[in-house]
């Protein structure tokens, strides 16, 4: 195999995924709860460079996505964030993340440095306006969001939910990428990535009341310590978007 006959990314005779632009189609739903946390805890989580916002601010999210092309159909994806900065920029960090699908996997961890690990496929249920969404891995539950919609019919509204969200969650997602070097002494690389995201638009949401759990595993020792102090909001959407190539903010 000649250098120019590679597929974009490995196997390289028959590629995991094609190159970014990734979509995320109005199939995609999720359920998203922002909250605050020990602002100790949180704090520890966040690598350098990076520093915490210092209130402890995190978002749970729980959805079942569909990104062409390299996951045409819906797959579960479950992840916490932690509100930090970087020198002129805000937004977030993720910390933890979880997907049900190895095509997920892989463009996550390799292109975004999102650090994804494998859970049981699922999709949200659905009671009335109630909501449920889980996060389980080799059968131990890590999260579970339970969300009650109180807003009223979009007719009905008088302010736009969606406006609420953007001012909520607004900022950049910068994310660390970490890779070990194969030499026992090498240094590592690592990079922090500021991740466009574009053409986000709303498609259905609805405000509400939400709960977070997260588990105690010994896989994941410091995550319980993040369960919340106080819910900002929370919110069940569909949306669409996509992700381009990210960018190099900073590398050691």
């Amino acid at each position: 195999m000649k250098e120019h006959e590679e597929g974009y990314s490995m196997p390289l005779s028959a590629p995991t995924y094609t190159a970014p632009p990734f979509a995320s189609t109005e199939r995609s739903q999720i359920l998203l709860v922002v909250y605050k946390a020990d602002p100790a805890a949180v704090a520890w989580e966040v690598p350098e460079p990076l520093e915490p916002l210092g209130d402890g601010t995190m978002l749970a999210w729980i959805g079942d996505m569909c990104q062409p092309s390299h996951t045409i159909d819906l797959y579960h994806e479950c992840l916490t964030a932690i509100k930090i900065r970087y020198e002129k920029y805000e937004g977030w960090y993720v910390n933890y993340i979880w997907v049900a699908h190895d095509m997920a996997l892989t463009f996550e961890r390799e292109i975004y440095g999102w650090p994804a690990h494998l859970c049981e496929d699922g999709r949200l249920g659905f009671h009335g306006s109630q909501i449920i969404g889980d996060c389980v891995r080799y059968g131990e539950r890590l999260m579970r969001i339970s969300f009650n919609a109180t807003s009223v019919a979009p007719m009905g509204r008088t302010e736009a939910p969606e406006d609420k969200l953007a001012a909520t969650i607004g900022g950049e997602f910068l994310q660390i990428r970490k890779f070990p070097h194969p030499a026992k002494d090498g240094k590592p690389i690592k990079q922090l990535l500021k991740i466009p995201h574009k053409d986000y638009t709303v498609h259905e949401i609805y405000e509400g009341n939400g709960v977070v759990e997260l588990g105690k595993s010994g896989f994941y020792p410091n995550m319980h310590k993040l369960q919340p102090r106080e819910i900002v909001a929370s919110w069940y959407l569909r949306a669409s978007w996509w992700l381009d190539y990210p960018v190099v903010l900073w590398e050691r």
